[in-house]
């Protein structure tokens, strides 16, 4: 079986498109897993405070148990933020997981749009060779 010189050209543009689609991918996978590690890193500073806010907030309520006092409002702020921060990380820590398979996606949709323009000029330049004959 032999292929057609379009054929072959064919083949050739989609091996030729890997290249850019896997350097495009691969951008918006570094960029977005920069971004979520930035973020994460900063939920964490966050969750880390609060644990020594709540490591205090233990000793002051050890030491005097006034529970409508201005110390104890802020425990409670402290502890809100604390599940706060936790589940933000939880949910950053997916948001990593899956921005695997959206490597996968954005790579398979890039290929997808650079053979799609290259056969709408292939189209386009056939057609127009047939109206200038």
């Amino acid at each position: 079986m032999t292929l057609s010189r379009t054929q072959k050209l064919g083949i050739a543009l989609f091996i030729l498109s890997l290249a850019p689609a896997y350097w495009i991918a691969d951008w918006r996978y570094e960029s977005k897993l920069a971004s979520l590690t930035e973020m994460f890193e900063k939920e964490q500073a966050l969750h880390l405070s609060t644990d020594k806010l709540l490591g205090n907030c233990e000793k002051i309520a050890a030491a005097k148990a006034n529970p409508y006092d201005a110390t104890h409002q802020i425990c409670d702020q402290g502890t809100n933020i604390h599940e706060h921060t936790q589940q933000a990380m939880a949910l950053l820590t997916q948001e990593k997981a899956s921005n695997e398979t959206k490597w996968y996606r954005n790579f398979a949709l890039t290929t997808l749009i650079f053979n799609l323009l290259a056969f709408f000029l292939y189209r386009a330049s056939v057609f127009l060779k047939r109206e200038v004959n």
